[in-house]
C-alpha cells in the first residue's frame, strides 16, 4: 500500500497501541515513515479519551498519547458534524458495520470511535485535502469504512489500511 507523501493520515487506538511507545521498533519506524513522507498523522478526540485522556484511565495510555502528540508526528483532531455529509457518512458506517458482523455484535456494541475515524477521512477530503489513509486494525470496520467512502465517491483520495500489518510490514523493511 503507497501513502502519498503531504497527506494526512487518521490512527485508531488499536494501531497506536500496537505500535507501543517511543523506545519500540514499530513506533519508531512509523515515526520516520511520516515524517519522511510529510504525512500528517491526526487521531481524533474520541479515540484520545479510548487511550487514556478521560480521568481515571492508565497513565501509560496517557504518556504513550502526550509522547506522539510532544514528538510533533501526532496531533488532535475533532470530528465537524456540520460539514455535509459527515453524519450521513459516520451513520452509513455503523449500519455497514453491523450488516458486515451481524452474527458476532449488535449495533449497539460496535464501537463509535471506528464510525468517527470514516467521518473524519470525509471532513477532511470535504476541506480539500489531496489524500486520507485510515488507519485501522478491525477488519470489518476497515471494510465498512472502506465501503462507505467509496460509496460517497472518495475512493480516489481515501484508502483504508490494516494498521498493525502495516506496521509490522514497516518493521521489517527497517
Amino acid at each position: 500500500m503507497e501513502i502519498p507523501s503531504d497527506s494526512v493520515a487518521i490512527i485508531d487506538s488499536s494501531v497506536l497501541f500496537a505500535m507501543g511507545g517511543p523506545s519500540n521498533d514499530k513506533y519508531q519506524a512509523f515515526e520516520r515513515f511520516v515524517r519522511t513522507h510529510n504525512i500528517t498523522v491526526t487521531v481524533p478526540k474520541q479515540v484520545a479519551e479510548e487511550l487514556g485522556e478521560s480521568p481515571g484511565a492508565y497513565e501509560y495510555q496517557r504518556d504513550r498519547l502526550r509522547a506522539a502528540q510532544e514528538a510533533g508526528w501526532l496531533t488532535p483532531a475533532q470530528i465537524d458534524f456540520s460539514v455535509p455529509r459527515v453524519s450521513k457518512v459516520v451513520d452509513n458506517t455503523r449500519t455497514r458495520m453491523a450488516a458486515l458482523s451481524a452474527d458476532d455484535v449488535t449495533e449497539d456494541e460496535i464501537e463509535k470511535t471506528d464510525t468517527i475515524l470514516a467521518g473524519l477521512a470525509y471532513q477532511y477530503v470535504a476541506e480539500g485535502s489531496s489524500h486520507v489513509t485510515v488507519f485501522v486494525s478491525d477488519r470489518i470496520a476497515e471494510r465498512a469504512i472502506d465501503d462507505v467512502l467509496s460509496a460517497v465517491g472518495v475512493a480516489d483520495r481515501t484508502s483504508v489500511v490494516e494498521g498493525r500489518a502495516f506496521l509490522n510490514d514497516l518493521d521489517s523493511h527497517s
